[in-house]
Formats: structure tokens, sequence, C-alpha cells
């Protein structure tokens, strides 16, 4: 099938999807080693017929998963493909998790494929919640959202984006964010809301990439630091005079307002910083907790950023753990200079 598509069509490439659309391993872990030189022996046989064909050239690709570990474990061995000058261009993802994540750990593929001369296509997950997340239903991006993640992914180093299952019919803003994609300078100007990637299912599900979020914190583990990575591509020293504001949302379920939780950004204590409190749920409104951190002194960088939870004291008599659910940083714009402190380096 692939011969034919490749030498009796004018196609300009053909994509091999390793990806697992079900979502499941597809071999056992102890088959996994013996795979890895039969499935690389494949991949070169299909690269050398593709590259054999008469005319016009054709592109060979792949769908694989996002991290070296994850291919491997599969039998694929997604680095020397590249090193042996197999593939023009690689799309990270994994079909069973929908989760739009900015940070989804695809640094060590944009590496090796650039080495190689080729190319890396990043994904946009099509959702913020779904039944991965606990939510009762499907809930798509914001335009800001899907901005924040856009731009990680340009910063990062993709050469396009992929992107698929948006609210149908198309309308305006589908097409506004299409309309984004392919613009950096659009995005990187525009107002952004980083979300962290979550998944409720991947302490059961091996074939998944881990995640910050969710984050238990038990009543007893108090004074331990809790990381939540993650990564912004904005510019704050550099664009301070446009940024009107940057505000870090957290939602914590079982959160009362007689615990003590020390908030930390990039090792700086959030405690100065003005902190609003709202129902973490519309549905069990008093289940949990959203703080809003209006940011002025204690400032993100871009690049790679930390935040840490660290809980202090529980409320007298309750015992079960707080769970971080959500985090959002959002940075907004304006069209003249706001007062916007800057972080020290220290």
């Amino acid at each position: 099938m692939l011969e034919e598509l490749a030498t009796e069509y004018p196609t300009e490439g053909l994509e091999l999807d390793f990806a697992f659309p079900g979502g499941s391993a597809i071999l056992r872990d102890e088959d996994a080693p013996d795979m890895i030189p039969i499935l690389t022996e494949y991949v070169e046989q299909i690269a050398e017929m593709v590259r054999s064909r008469r005319g016009d050239s054709c592109n060979l690709g792949v769908r694989v998963l996002p991290t070296e570990e994850m291919n491997l474990s599969q039998g694929l061995d997604v680095r020397t493909w590249f090193e042996r000058g197999l593939l023009d261009f690689a799309v990270p993802m994994r079909y069973a998790y929908m989760i739009l994540d900015p940070d989804i750990p695809i640094d060590w593929l944009i590496d090796t494929a650039h080495h190689a001369d080729a190319s890396v296509y990043g994904i946009l997950q099509p959702y913020v919640h779904d039944a991965t997340t606990g939510a009762p239903q499907r809930v798509w991006p914001t335009p800001e959202q899907m901005r924040a993640a856009v731009a990680n992914n340009w910063a990062r180093g993709v050469d396009g984006l992929y992107t698929w299952f948006m609210r149908w019919p198309l309308g305006e803003t589908e097409r506004s964010i299409l309309t984004e994609l392919g613009d950096p300078e659009l995005v990187y100007e525009g107002n952004k809301c980083y979300v962290v990637a979550r998944n409720h299912q991947a302490k059961d599900d091996k074939t998944h990439y881990p995640t910050a979020l969710p984050l238990e914190i038990g009543a007893s583990d108090v004074r331990t630091r809790h990381p939540i990575p993650f990564y912004i591509a904005d510019d704050i020293a550099g664009s301070k005079g446009r940024i009107r504001q940057i505000r870090l949302r957290i939602n914590i379920t079982d959160l009362v307002s007689a615990d003590r939780l020390d908030i930390r950004l990039n090792d700086r204590s959030l405690k100065d910083e003005s902190c609003l409190r709202t129902h973490g749920s519309e549905i069990n409104a008093y289940g949990g907790q959203w703080l809003e951190f209006q940011l002025r002194d204690v400032l993100p960088k871009q690049g790679k950023n930390l935040l840490e939870i660290i809980l202090e004291k529980r409320a007298h008599g309750l015992v079960s753990p707080l769970r971080v659910d959500e985090v959002e940083l959002i940075v907004e714009y304006g069209p003249y200079p706001s007062v916007l402190q800057q972080a020290s380096p220290y």
C-alpha cells in the first residue's frame, strides 16, 4: 500500500503512524528490545522505497510518542531513525491524551531531528478538560490558552504545528486560532493563559508521560516542597512596559481558609502578593478554592519556572489531603506602559 502511494501517485509525503490510536501499549515490556532492530529495518526499507521513486521527491515522516522512553518501550528507536537519515519529519503525540499541554516533553526530539536536518511538528491537543481531568464534559481551549501553547511550541523550536478536533462547525474563535498558528508575531504579542498539564489517570497509565497535576498533599505532609514546573515563552523582563498584569491561579480541592500554605515561585514566596479567593467549582462550590495571585514583585521568567506549594498547617480536625488540580498563569498586555515590578534575580 505504501509502495502504491509513493510510486503511482504524485504524493508529496508519507506519514507512518506509531502513536497508537487506541492509546494502549502494543508490545509487552519483555518483547520491546527484540523488536527495536526489526522496526528500524522496517522504517529503513520504506525510506529506501520512497526515495528511489522517479520524479519529484517524497518526504517520509512518523507520528511517534512524546518521550524517548515511551518510544523505546514500544520498540521505536526514533533517535536511530534520524541518525541514519531515514526521516524528514516527526510528530510527537498520543491519541489517548487530548488535554492541551504547553510543556509536552519533546525537547529531545527537536534536538535529534534538527541535528539530522529534519523537522518536528508540535501537536496542540484539542481540550482543556475531559474525562482524564475528572470533568463531566469536554471543554475547548480559549484563544488565550491555545496562544500560550503555540508560543511555547515556537519557543521550543518546532518547525510547524498540528491540531485537530476543534469545535465544529468552525466559528469566529476557531478561525482566529487557526490564523494565528502560522504567525509567531501575532502569537507573541497577544494575551496568554498557560495551563499546566494534568491527568487524573496517569498513576494507572504506564503508556503516558508523567504530568505535574493533580498533586496530592497529605494533611501530615508539612514543610515539604511540592514542585510544579512550567515553561512560558513570554519575555517578561523585556516586555514589562507593555504587560498590564500577570495572574497566577491555583485550584486546590478540599482547601479551607484556615489552612496555611507557603506558595513559592522560583524560590520566592508569594506571601506579600495580593491573593483573591473564590469557589473551586461551579458545581461543588465548597469543595475547594481558586487562589488568584496578582503578581507585582515576584514575576515569572522566560523559559523554565518552578512553582512550589508547601503545607505549613492543616485546619484543626481535617485529615483529608489537599489536591492541587489546576494551575494557570495569565499574561495580559495593554496599549500603554504599566507599572510592573521586575523580579530580582536573587
